[in-house]
């Protein structure tokens, strides 16, 4: 037996499981969250793999623990410690010429179609001042959504023209979409104070300034209580805001927290300063982190995200690949990087890159954990649900497959959205790329625990 009686956090953890634990066995599957428009398809396989992960979840045995308890508290004082990072830094660690290297050459285009100017880019260079970078070092906390930037305006850059950006939704300057209550340290701020250049836990980007609010060391001591909540569910309002899943807040009374699910939230004071709010959530909102992973807690996390449209680096609010697989694992504690090589990196990596893609399906199968690998190729990630119907699951929020339009070798048959699919999807296309699948560009099989059970 791996669960000892006596750790501090098993009673926590196991009301948690309580929380999230359905009664009886009957799931009733996700409905989509968008409406499928003309550029959006289904290939075969999302129809024919259910687009629920509760199903997944039963196979693999929802309640059976993924990793011992010892091991994710662990895990989850690492993630505490990676979060609240920023405020404990002193100096940025980013360099000047690391910073600067974007303002040097226009390219890409902005809405419409209209290409960026050499002009446009030296005039927000001058705004930046980034010969005086860095010229702050102070600490401060996200108010609400907001999107970490490349450079310091809300104008997108696309590589090519792109009459609907929702449509194709790659900003180039978008890195990441930030929930409140991100820890940050302020690095520089530009000539017209309306943007941060900070470091937040996640990476170094651009923040619009009306979005956070300066903390002190007062705020700092409050704020950290040693007992988080994570949110369980999108669109949660929360004062003037909304937030949704991979979003952390302190819990009231820290440890001795009732419930778990009163939360402190970063507002900000008229002196400009962030103050705290208390809110108390619902158990359908939010519970205390870690819940115990068991492969029932993550499919019903993971069910919230379930269709949701493809949006590059947090874009108009929705997420990537990579996005998904952060946002599932942070109500259980665990800490992924922004992209997906380095998320592919995170745990016990097995290398696939020789074998054929029979090979590597029937060694996901043997070796990986569902709920717990991810299985990562060259730019996408995706999560392993298990075994159905003799081949790997896989949830992940995808835009695409490669095929051939007349002389267009790289277009794609769009997606775009969060789908449950075999390693193949797509492989009924007569006109895919080279007939490449995913699993033939499958490089890693990364499990996240170090052992399993």
């Amino acid at each position: 037996m791996f669960i000892r009686q006596h750790h501090p956090r098993l009673g926590v953890l196991f009301f948690c499981f309580f929380l999230l634990s359905a009664c009886g066995t009957k799931h009733v599957a996700p409905s989509a969250k968008i409406h499928l428009t003309s550029w959006m398809n289904t290939p075969e396989d999302v129809r024919r793999f259910p687009q629920d992960l509760n199903v997944y979840a039963n196979i693999a045995g929802r309640d059976k623990f993924l990793m011992n308890v010892a091991e994710q508290t662990a895990l989850d004082a690492r993630f505490n410690q990676i979060f609240f990072g920023p405020w404990d830094m002193s100096a940025t660690s980013v360099r000047r010429k690391d910073a600067t290297a974007i303002f040097r050459k226009a390219s890409g285009y902005k809405l419409g179609g209209v290409p960026w100017q050499q002009v446009e880019w030296e005039k927000m260079g001058r705004n930046a001042l980034m010969e005086n970078f860095p010229a702050r070092h102070e600490h401060a906390v996200t108010l609400r959504n907001t999107d970490l930037r490349e450079m310091p305006t809300h104008e997108p850059r696309f590589t090519k023209p792109t009459p609907d950006p929702r449509a194709d939704p790659f900003d180039m300057f978008q890195y990441s979409l930030l929930p409140p209550g991100t820890p940050l340290f302020i690095a520089h701020t530009t000539l017209d104070g309306r943007w941060h250049y900070v470091e937040c836990p996640i990476a170094g980007g651009w923040v619009d300034a009306l979005d956070v609010a300066l903390v002190d060391a007062d705020f700092e001591r409050v704020y950290r209580t040693g007992s988080y909540v994570a949110l369980v569910r999108d669109n949660v309002r929360l004062a003037d805001a909304f937030a949704g899943v991979g979003a952390v807040f302190p819990a009231i009374g820290g440890k001795n927290a009732a419930n778990g699910r009163n939360i402190m939230f970063p507002v900000k004071g008229l002196d400009g300063m962030a103050r705290i709010s208390e809110i108390a959530l619902g158990p359908a909102d939010a519970a205390l982190k870690p819940i115990l992973f068991t492969a029932g807690n993550v499919a019903r996390i993971g069910n919230v995200m379930m269709a949701q449209q493809y949006g590059w680096g947090g874009m108009f609010g929705n997420r990537d690949c990579s996005a998904l697989t952060r946002d599932i694992m942070m109500p259980f504690g665990i800490w992924l990087p922004r992209n997906s090589l380095a998320q592919a990196r995170r745990g016990v990596v097995h290398h696939l890159d020789s074998m054929s893609p029979d090979v590597k399906e029937s060694f996901i199968l043997g070796n990986g954990v569902p709920f717990a690998s991810l299985v990562g190729m060259r730019g996408h990630i995706m999560l392993y649900v298990g075994k159905y119907k003799g081949h790997a699951a896989v949830f992940h929020n995808v835009w695409g497959i490669r095929v051939v339009d007349g002389v267009n070798s790289n277009a794609r048959l769009v997606i775009g959205r969060s789908v449950v699919t075999s390693l193949t999807p797509g492989k009924e296309l007569k006109n895919m790329y080279l007939s490449t699948t995913f699993a033939d560009r499958v490089r890693t099989l990364t499990n996240l625990a170090d052992k399993h059970f």
